[in-house]
């Protein structure tokens, strides 16, 4: 292969001399090459090796977490349900008659006391 390499450089008008050190420095840029890409395949490996390691020590408690929020989710739409059960049912009894500026006042300030506790807007014309 360097005899290859060096006719080829000879023929491009190189001394002899000159032309060896062309093939061997082509040599070497050719191993060094190679042997980068074989690294970086190797080193590939070692990263898909400890990626799939790693995401099988957490999976377990990904979907212990994922259960969590579920449920939790599911408490907190049943909460919601039921509070709105109870503004409905404390609205539905009362009467069609106007209300007093002091009844007015006192059922603006429980809205706006629930809509903090709900973290909502306190309603529009409170």
């Amino acid at each position: 292969m360097i005899t290859a390499l060096t006719a080829l450089a000879m023929r491009a008008g190189l001394s002899k001399r000159a032309a060896s050190v062309v093939g061997y420095a082509a040599l070497i840029g050719a191993l060094v090459a190679l042997l980068s890409v074989a690294k970086c395949a190797y080193d590939r490996g070692v990263i898909d090796e400890h990626e799939a390691k790693r995401e099988a020590a957490i999976a377990p408690v990904i979907r212990q977490a994922d259960a969590s929020a579920a449920d939790t989710r599911i408490s907190d739409q049943k909460r919601n349900q039921a509070d709105e059960n109870a503004e409905r049912a404390a609205v539905a009894p009362l009467p069609d008659a106007r209300l007093s500026d002091r009844q007015r006042q006192r059922a603006c300030a429980i809205l706006q006391r629930q809509a903090r506790e709900r973290g909502r807007e306190s309603p529009a014309g409170c």
